[in-house]
């Protein structure tokens, strides 16, 4: 089949085969068997987790690219354009290039039925084959042993946190949660731990495996100086760090490269150029500051408030949110109510998972200060007509790119 453009297939797909959590990774296996995909000599590194996996792979990518080495880097969801997904030595894969491994793979599959997700990770193993990238670095979807990157044996395997979030498929607790995660594990291949206490699980199967577990807190992580300067410390090094990145997240990028031997001496200052969009962005429209962030359960939520309160001590902000139906909304947003003097609920037009204005607002407290908007462009513009101070975005990566694409095309963003 032949589309002329990355759009076409990218609708083809969605109509055809929804994004869900595949359940037959046997399919995907014996597409990527058939075009010679399992069969490589690339080192590969599989990152399941919570929160912080795109922290993780944007740090190892840069320490990979700083050391020399070919990457290739699949990560998910994208936030404006599928591109964002597919990296081959820090380039987005150009449509052509998708679309080419597409069709391949639309070939190769003859009669076997692939979700969104099995195309675009099958797309992404073809063009890291062709580019001859020595390192694959997989950003797990969901969960970790059903996913479908889970087709791959990794060579490292990061674990960066365990929360509750997608419940519905990968179970209603840590310890559930927990062992769909280590479902990437590999018998006697290393497991690197960010999470400071992961659930039992977790340990279990990696002693199971005979995993070689290195375990922030224990084999690697963080000390800080009287004069406040953080370091990374492993068994044979130590770096100052002077990023903003979330830190277990580094760590684990970092403890990564140590044992890929990538440096003698860290180049921390790689961390200085990297940047993720979407998490905690902040960008400058109409003279007002307008932070992004694609915090979407719990545990990011409350990450995310503690670094506005330690970033913004003492300051209130105005929150623009969207969320999906099938979150912890109430606990998700309480995280917010001492950082936040005004709210504005919206939701994503066309999105049937989108939670209805309605039930944002009940999850709120009762004497919050709530006004409702349509869409993210018009809160956003209600936010800056009506209120002071900072205003903040966040909610899903759908709302993130909501508000992505009103900000530029209304008066652009001032970076």
């Amino acid at each position: 089949m032949r589309f002329s453009s990355l759009d076409e297939w990218l609708r083809w797909q969605e109509s055809c085969h929804p994004s869900a959590i595949d359940l037959g990774l046997p399919r995907v296996r014996e597409v990527a068997e058939r075009l010679g995909l399992l069969d490589t000599d690339a080192t590969v590194v599989t990152v399941a987790g919570t929160n912080g996996k795109g922290t993780c792979v944007a740090a190892l990518e840069a320490l990979l690219l700083g050391a020399g080495r070919s990457c290739g880097v699949y990560s998910s969801p994208h936030i404006l354009h599928y591109r964002e997904r597919i990296r081959i030595q820090g380039h987005y894969a150009s449509d052509e290039a998708i679309c080419s491994a597409f069709a391949a793979i639309d070939q190769a599959r003859g009669d076997i039925s692939l979700t969104y997700f099995e195309f675009g990770t099958l797309a992404a193993l073809y063009l890291f084959r062709e580019a001859a990238a020595s390192v694959w670095v997989l950003e797990v979807g969901l969960g970790g042993r059903l996913d479908a990157t889970n087709i791959m044996d990794a060579d490292i395997a990061v674990i960066t946190s365990v929360a509750l979030d997608h419940i519905e498929w990968l179970g209603p607790d840590r310890e559930s949660i927990g062992r769909e995660k280590a479902g990437i594990c590999r018998p006697g291949v290393p497991l690197v731990c960010s999470d400071s206490e992961p659930p039992a699980s977790v340990l279990q199967i990696a002693a199971e495996l005979s995993c070689p577990l290195h375990h922030i807190g224990r084999d690697f992580g963080f000390a800080e100086e009287a004069t406040g300067t953080q370091f990374w410390v492993g068994k044979q090094n130590s770096a100052p760090i002077t990023t903003h990145l979330p830190k277990p997240s580094l760590a684990a990028a970092l403890q990564v490269a140590q044992l890929l031997g990538l440096y003698t001496h860290l180049p921390v200052e790689l961390f200085e150029r990297v940047e993720l969009a979407g998490r905690l962005q902040y960008v400058h429209w109409r003279a007002r500051t307008v932070i992004l962030d694609v915090a979407h359960n719990p545990a990011a939520f409350q990450y995310l408030a503690g670094q506005l309160h330690m970033r913004h001590p003492g300051e209130r902000f105005v929150v623009v949110v969207a969320m999906m139906a099938d979150k912890d909304l109430a606990t998700s947003l309480n995280s917010f109510v001492d950082l936040a003097s005004d709210w504005f609920l919206t939701t994503i037009a066309d999105l049937p998972r989108a939670a209805p204005i309605e039930q944002l607002q009940r999850s709120l407290p009762a004497e919050a200060n709530v006004k409702t908007a349509a869409n993210v462009g018009e809160a956003l513009t209600e936010a800056a007509r009506s209120t002071s101070g900072p205003i903040l975005v966040t909610g899903s990566f759908y709302t993130v790119a909501e508000a992505m694409r009103f900000l530029a095309g209304n008066a652009g963003i001032d970076q």
